[in-house]
């Protein structure tokens, strides 16, 4: 019984040896897998230091960078205003704080500009301060955000060295101007003063006298018109209005040129239709551009002269002629002061035409073709009413 006993205790024993050595195996496999899981986490614990170390040093460098562009911002030098969706200022450096005022900040970009800019009436982006400096303003849409930045750069010296710069034209112009002045008076005067002195002498018989008398008047009267010309040039574009009819004006000029080769041609004239203009000026102006047109025709041919309403504001006058035409030069400089392709010309007629029609708020057009003639093209501005307006049709 013994030995039998004895000889069936391995085989009990067996499945206990089984499972220890899978126990073993198991206990083995989770160590290694631990092992792995640990290198795993100590690994991702290094990568997530370095990152949460590179995220750390980007903050900083955008921490530092955000500070040095806020430098840069105060340091302007200009004002500059940053304004949101609704034009209101969120943001203001020294600059603008220093030119305008500290409170700035949540008022409307309107109201910052109707309390501290003033307008400069020759420029609309140039404004003054109440300390008398000159500023440009401009203003630009924020990349990819809704708002928008102003700056305003102060330009006072910039103002000052222009206004030295066009004061210094005027004094050259001034000098030419003088010395035009001086030539062009002078040969008229010697003529009239050489006609003069013979006059006084007996020897000269009546028919003489009468041709050197109508010399005389005739250097006269280019000596006039020379001096006018000088004089309404002078006016710089500078003259009084007044409401008139514009029947008058037309009357006028049939009676100055009725025994002149001109023909007037009238459209859209009537006796209520009123015009604001400097009577003298403009009446002057184009007498210079028939008598050019008149010097120009051969003497058998006529100049065109028609006056109409292009609209209910504007007054169209067109001065034709069939004379030699003008070069592309000549029709670039026409208006220039002191050019002229005629001998006894001073060179103002058109310069002062074109200062006469800037005056009046319009534009003048000069159109010509060598061998065909030239065309004068005013457009003004200054119907004040006509029958239309009258009869509250308008």
């Amino acid at each position: 019984m013994s030995l039998l006993a004895t000889s069936q205790t391995p085989h009990k024993s067996q499945p206990l040896e089984d499972a220890f050595l899978a126990f073993n195996q198991i206990s083995q496999h989770l160590t290694d897998s631990y092992q792995r899981l640990e290198q795993q986490v100590s690994l991702l614990s290094h990568e997530l230091a370095q990152s949460n170390s590179e995220k750390s040093q980007y903050l900083s460098d955008k921490e530092a960078l955000a500070i040095q562009q806020e430098g840069l911002i105060e340091a302007i030098p200009g004002a500059l205003l940053v304004l949101n969706a609704q034009h209101f200022v969120i943001k203001a450096n020294a600059c603008a704080r220093y030119w305008l005022d500290d409170d700035i900040v949540g008022l409307s970009w309107a109201a910052v500009r109707k309390k501290h800019l003033i307008s400069q009436d020759a420029f609309g982006d140039q404004f003054s301060l109440k300390s008398r400096q000159v500023v440009a303003l401009s203003t630009t849409k924020l990349m990819g955000q809704s708002g928008y930045v102003v700056l305003l750069s102060d330009i006072t010296q910039q103002q000052e060295l222009y206004q030295q710069l066009e004061h210094k034209k005027k004094l050259a112009a001034m000098g030419e101007f003088s010395a035009s002045l001086a030539h062009q008076v002078r040969t008229p005067l010697a003529s009239a003063l050489l006609y003069a002195s013979q006059l006084n002498t007996d020897a000269l018989n009546v028919d003489v006298q009468q041709k050197f008398s109508s010399k005389l008047l005739e250097s006269l009267r280019l000596l006039n018109s020379q001096v006018t010309d000088m004089l309404n040039y002078s006016h710089c574009g500078e003259f009084i209005k007044e409401s008139m009819k514009l029947e008058r004006l037309v009357e006028h000029l049939k009676t100055l040129y009725q025994d002149k080769a001109v023909d007037f041609q009238f459209a859209d004239i009537n006796n209520a239709t009123q015009i604001y203009i400097n009577k003298e000026a403009l009446s002057g102006a184009l007498s210079n551009l028939l008598d050019n047109a008149l010097d120009a025709i051969g003497y058998d041919a006529r100049v065109t002269c028609s006056i109409g309403l292009e609209d209910v504001n504007t007054l169209k006058i067109e001065v034709v002629d069939q004379g030699l035409g003008l070069t592309l030069e000549q029709q670039q400089r026409i208006f220039e002061p002191f050019y002229t392709n005629k001998t006894n010309g001073t060179g103002l007629g058109l310069a002062v035409v074109n200062e006469v029609v800037n005056s009046h708020g319009g534009e003048i057009k000069c159109l010509s073709t060598l061998g065909v003639g030239t065309s004068m093209q005013l457009r003004l501005p200054v119907v004040a009413s006509s029958i239309k307006k009258l009869n509250g049709s308008l």
